[in-house]
């Protein structure tokens, strides 16, 4: 039987024939455009050799609605689709264009000569353009891998993360809040949370709207013209988005947001859910299992008059969605204890692509370990306190960042705070902060001590970083989180005295 993930995108693409499906700026396609588009796009891939089982990996320099037109005749075809935006991040796609094993290599940049056939993106559609229409059955089953996303290999080399379609299915949006009567705004990586959330647009006949690059003022050119626009950001997003003054204010014809990819900082979400209004939904996830947890729109709104605590929550799980907290050996903990997240979901993963042992230490009697550490509390809403290869060991105690990092950034005068560790002769390691400075605000050693005080009041001393680093911005991964692991090497590597102590006077 036909995989019902793809059965019901191809139906609504008949179903809402003459409806505008995907805008980028004055461009539009229709839902009958797409319908025709994509199987004369599976026909020239199943002439290249992409069929149902076999690898298409599709690697661009930006987002192009060309993505989400490939990726559906991948579907169709049910190959087993890797895509890749290429950004300054980006790194072992060599490893990646390998390890995916593709029939075919799909590209408008230059990519690594593995010995795959190759062809340009635009050579695809130009030759799809020319076919004649053919409508294609779907060929895509079930328990056939749709498709093996890398993760950004922050902490060694990228993994590949197998989704089948039955995944897919489970995780395609249904269980929150559905937007579709405002015009969805791309800005993120479509290889990513993006592009899937385009697909749940269009299958209910809603209109996405392809934005790239992301930049502040463009974005709410396109909310203005747009009029009612629901989109994902993630926080680096939100926060340019607050430190612009054409933005900071509000940005009108932004209806709903959705965030998530990384920790935000309640202090700055605060400010973004009271300036801007609308309605506000994250979604606490990961490749490996779709969406874990959502903390919803009432969520937001009680946070901000009565429940300021739950700024600082990921919500609680999503329907279908099991959730425990669990020590290292595997005992569930009761709320208010610290421990791994452990998740079980028809939406998990089926494995890393290639790496039975990987697969075998992260699934585990229909349970996934998330490598995330947090806890619950008596409403079952769940709270992120570090990931376990993030934990500093200060004099063998386990310090989390994620509260450290809220702390800090209740300063005025800091913007964003990211804390690392760094080996340390004395206590083993010792907390490493990276500040950027809020606009207007000059960074001083004044600043720096006074956010630190800030932590040892929150928290308690043991928590309060010994080296501050101001910096004008962080580096991020290429999907949008603060990069950690280059963060770390800098503190490691600094010049004996480099940064402002944690402490005036120290």
């Amino acid at each position: 039987m036909a995989a019902r993930y793809v059965t019901e995108l191809m139906g609504a693409f008949e179903r809402y024939g003459e409806g505008v499906a995907i805008g980028v700026g004055p461009e539009v396609l229709r839902f009958s455009e797409v319908l025709e588009a994509v199987h004369r796009l599976a026909g020239v891939l199943g002439d290249a050799g992409v069929g149902r089982g076999a690898g298409l990996a599709c690697v661009t320099g930006a987002n192009r609605p060309e993505m989400l037109l490939v990726r559906l005749a991948a579907h169709v075809l049910g190959a087993r689709l890797t895509q890749v935006v290429v950004g300054p991040a980006v790194h072992g796609l060599d490893f990646i264009l390998r390890d995916c094993r593709p029939a075919l290599v799909v590209h408008d940049v230059p990519v690594p000569a593995t010995g795959v056939p190759q062809l340009g993106l635009d050579e695809l559609a130009g030759r799809a353009a020319a076919r004649e229409y053919v409508e294609l059955p779907v060929r895509a089953r079930e328990d056939d891998v749709a498709r093996v996303t890398y993760t950004g290999g922050t902490t060694g080399q990228p993994k590949g993360v197998a989704s089948t379609f039955g995944a897919m299915a489970a995780r395609d949006g249904r269980r929150g809040a559905r937007w579709t009567e405002s015009v969805y705004l791309s800005v993120a990586d479509l290889d990513q949370r993006s592009g899937g959330r385009c697909l749940e647009q269009l299958r209910d006949g809603g209109r996405v709207e392809i934005l790239a690059p992301f930049e502040p003022r463009g974005f709410a050119a396109a909310c203005s013209r747009l009029g009612r626009v629901s989109t994902y950001l993630t926080p680096s997003m939100v926060y340019r988005l607050l430190d612009d003054p054409a933005t900071a204010r509000g940005i009108p014809g932004l209806e709903a947001v959705s965030y998530g990819a990384s920790p935000i900082l309640p202090e700055r979400l605060r400010e973004a859910v009271t300036r801007w209004g609308g309605r506000w939904r994250q979604g606490y996830g990961m490749n490996e299992a779709g969406v874990i947890c959502r903390l919803t729109p009432a969520d937001h709104d009680a946070a901000v008059s009565d429940r300021p605590e739950l700024l600082a929550s990921v919500g609680r799980p999503a329907p279908g969605v099991e959730v425990q907290v669990r020590d290292d050996g595997g005992v569930v903990l009761p709320a208010g204890r610290t421990g791994e997240v452990w998740v079980r979901s028809r939406s998990m993963m089926a494995g890393y692509w290639n790496q039975p042992e990987l697969t075998a230490d992260a699934l585990r009697d229909g349970w996934l370990r998330t490598g995330d550490l947090g806890h619950t509390d008596a409403g079952g809403y769940l709270y992120l306190d570090d990931r376990t290869k993030d934990v500093v060991m200060v004099d063998s105690e386990n310090i989390y960042s994620a509260p450290i990092e809220a702390a800090l950034a209740r300063h005025p005068a800091v913007a964003q705070a990211v804390v690392v560790g760094r080996p340390s002769a004395v206590t083993g390691e010792e907390l490493c902060a990276f500040l950027v400075p809020a606009p207007g605000c000059t960074p001083s050693g004044t600043v720096a001590a006074e956010a630190c005080e800030l932590v040892e009041r929150a928290l308690a001393p043991l928590h309060r970083p010994t080296t501050v680093f101001w910096e004008r911005k962080l580096p991020l991964t290429g999907r949008g989180k603060p990069d950690k692991g280059r963060l770390r090497d800098r503190a490691a590597g600094a010049a004996p005295g480099a940064g402002l102590p944690g402490r005036p006077g120290s």
